[in-house]
């Protein structure tokens, strides 16, 4: 994903003056001032989000055909990409772009319905309702534009609801490892496919990558050695008993101890 910040050329639709050194008279001042403050007609292409489009804001922002005036402050808190491209606004001065409809920031490369999800988490009292992202689909949207502007509150968050949701062991660590999350949070999903009866396929082998593949045959294979034929272990082992074994042997193979459930942040 790229962010581009479209810096105006002077003599352009949205080059602005900034204030200058010195001001003449009190009135000139106040009247820059309330220019600044009168919004500009919406260009007919564009359009403002209902819910993302803050009054308060200070920051417009173009994500496709959609305007959002939000916080810059909280961009900045959040996102040191977005600290390093878009500068702070400075007392007294217009920033370049961003000020109104006609001259936003415009992202490229980001989907509308992601950013949603992303402001929705930045900035929660402005939902009509109180839902958050909060499918595998919709956090892996905020995840991967969480990542793309390195917001790692954001993205701690995304995992550890992501981490509550019952998702297949191999697609979790496939997961965990393209966005490389803390992988202590896959001992369950280990412990899982240690018991697995079923064989790993080729398409499994492939998501899990060679060195997990690798771990996860050896825990198997150690599992079968201790608890015996499938039939064993349904007369002889209850589940308590298999889920130790299990849980014994991951931590052995995997170096890695279970973790305490975690609140989640969102």
């Amino acid at each position: 994903m790229t962010v581009v910040v479209e810096t105006p050329a002077s003599d352009g639709p949205c080059a602005q003056p900034v204030v200058p050194q010195e001001d003449s008279t009190t009135q000139a001042r106040s009247k820059r001032k309330s220019s600044y403050k009168r919004r500009s007609p919406t260009p007919p292409h564009l359009k403002r989000h209902k819910q993302f489009y803050m009054h308060e804001g200070n920051i417009i922002i173009q994500v496709e055909n959609t305007l959002f005036r939000v916080s810059l402050s909280v961009l900045h808190e959040n996102s040191p990409i977005l600290q390093s491209t878009i500068p702070p606004i400075q007392s007294g001065s217009l920033p370049l772009v961003g000020f109104n409809d006609k001259c936003p920031l415009i992202l490229r490369e980001v989907a509308e319905v992601d950013f949603v999800r992303l402001l929705s988490i930045l900035f929660p009292s402005q939902l009509q309702s109180p839902k958050k992202p909060a499918t595998i689909h919709e956090l892996l949207s905020v995840l991967k534009l969480a990542t793309s502007f390195q917001m790692e509150r954001v993205r701690a968050a995304a995992m550890l609801e992501l981490h509550q949701l019952p998702i297949d062991p191999i697609r979790k660590i496939a997961i965990w490892e393209e966005f490389r999350l803390d992988p202590d949070l896959l001992f369950p999903s280990f412990v899982e496919l240690c018991q697995r009866s079923e064989p790993l396929t080729l398409p499994m082998t492939m998501s899990l990558g060679i060195r997990n593949f690798t771990k996860v045959a050896a825990s198997r294979d150690y599992y079968r050695q201790r608890v015996g034929c499938i039939e064993c272990r349904r007369t002889m082992l209850s589940v308590e008993e298999s889920q130790k074994i299990a849980e014994g042997i991951v931590a052995l193979v995997f170096a890695k101890k279970p973790m305490a459930n975690e609140k989640p942040l969102l």
